[in-house]
This record gives C-alpha cells, sequence and structure tokens, in this order.
C-alpha cells in the first residue's frame, strides 16, 4: 500500500486492559463521561479504524475520524455533520476549526489540539487518495448515500456506546459536548476559555462546569485529617 493512502492516526492516551470505567456522573444534572470512559471509547473506535484501514474497509477510518472530532472539540452533531473541507484551517500557524450555523446561527473558530490538526490533514490526504472530493466547499464527512447527517453521527456514537456499556436511556450523544466541557474546566478553571471553546452566548450557559464534579470532591476529600480515626 502505497504511503499516501496511510492515514496517520494521533497517538491515544491507553487505559489498563480490562479495567471498567467508572459510571458516567452528573454535574448539577448535566450528564457527562468520565475520563476514562472518554479515553475508552477513542481507544476503542481507533482499534476498529486501524483494522478496516487494513481491510481496505473505509467506514472505520471516518468513524474514527468524527469521534476523534468530537471528543477534542465540543462540537454538537449538527455542526460536524456540516462541515466542509475549507473550514478546517490547519495551515501554518493555524490550528482551528471554522464551524458554521452553529446554534442561534453563531459562526465560529474552534481552537484544536496539534494531534487532531495532524489528524485532519492526514484524513483530508486520505480522501483525496480515495477520490472523495476536497474542495473547500466539499463536505468533510461523506458516505455512499452523500454527506453524512446529524442522524447518522449519533447512530455511530450510540453503537459504540452500546458496545462498551456506557449507554445509558435518556442520555443524548450530547453528553460528549458535556464531557468536553467538563474535562476543559478542570484543566485551568477558566470559564471565559471554556465559553469561546463551545461557543456559548451568555456566560451563564457555562457556569453548568463550573460546579465541583465528584472526581473533585474525591480528589480533595482523600487523607483528610490524616486519614486517621
Amino acid at each position: 500500500m502505497e504511503r499516501r493512502n496511510v492515514v496517520a492516526f494521533p497517538g491515544t492516551l491507553r487505559g489498563q486492559a480490562g479495567k471498567t470505567p467508572r459510571p458516567s456522573r452528573n454535574v448539577d444534572g448535566v450528564k457527562y463521561f468520565t475520563a476514562p470512559q472518554i479515553r475508552l471509547l477513542r481507544r476503542t473506535v481507533r482499534d476498529v479504524a486501524e483494522l478496516d484501514h487494513q481491510k481496505g474497509n473505509l467506514t472505520g477510518v471516518r468513524e474514527w475520524m468524527v469521534i476523534d472530532l468530537l471528543t477534542c472539540t465540543g462540537l454538537r452533531v449538527s455542526e460536524a455533520a456540516n462541515l466542509r473541507c475549507g473550514d478546517v484551517k490547519a495551515g501554518y500557524g493555524e490550528s482551528a476549526i471554522f464551524v458554521r450555523n452553529g446554534k442561534d446561527a453563531i459562526n465560529g473558530h474552534v481552537i484544536i489540539p496539534e494531534s487532531l490538526k495532524k489528524h485532519l490533514k492526514a484524513f483530508i490526504r486520505w480522501k483525496t487518495a480515495n477520490r472523495e472530493p476536497t474542495a473547500p466547499d466539499d463536505f468533510l464527512f461523506i458516505g455512499q448515500r452523500g454527506p453524512w447527517t446529524p442522524q447518522a453521527i449519533q447512530l455511530i456514537v450510540k453503537k459504540y456506546l452500546r458496545r462498551l456499556e456506557l449507554y445509558e436511556p435518556g442520555k443524548s450523544v450530547h453528553a460528549l459536548r458535556h464531557s468536553y466541557g467538563v474535562e476543559l474546566y478542570s484543566r485551568q478553571k477558566d470559564l471565559r476559555a471554556v465559553q469561546k471553546q463551545l461557543r456559548h452566548v451568555s456566560i451563564q450557559s457555562t457556569l453548568i462546569y463550573a460546579d465541583v464534579t465528584r472526581e473533585e470532591l474525591a480528589a480533595q476529600v482523600k487523607g483528610l485529617w490524616g486519614g486517621n480515626a
């Protein structure tokens, strides 16, 4: 296989084999997945993609790209489905995604990590090698029947959540966005950064992520008073 056809998969944090992730949590009623659960989801989809790529199957490669995108940006599924190839800003000195027609018809840029930037560039090269259209206005995610719909992306995410026994009735795929918000806030405790990345009009929408998580409470009470009676 020629090297130009190989999609470079960025590194993924790998958990310990055989360990069952803790249940998903709530922050002030907002459902999200814990960091171990997100790592498990990413690792699982990436492994499927690598096997599919070896077999010449296109499906897994696309699924890993959309999961990587959702978990590293907090995009809504409708925004991911609406992405065009030209919305990927991955040139020299650029590391962003342009989101058009988001909620409340708000357009804006989302900063992306270097690993996702490399993955997106490799994915577009892979699309070109597989004769998929990659002009600036062409959709980033397309299948045999045309551009992926938000419903198609939701089905992909739910498929893997069910496989990993992480799916819960009433918990929508939107929980991935909340997981991103919780993780981003936990790093620097910067609400403004979370607001910009999630493109909230009002900071009030972002305040839900400032609630203390159970994981944080557990860390704070650990060893309290020396842990002795």
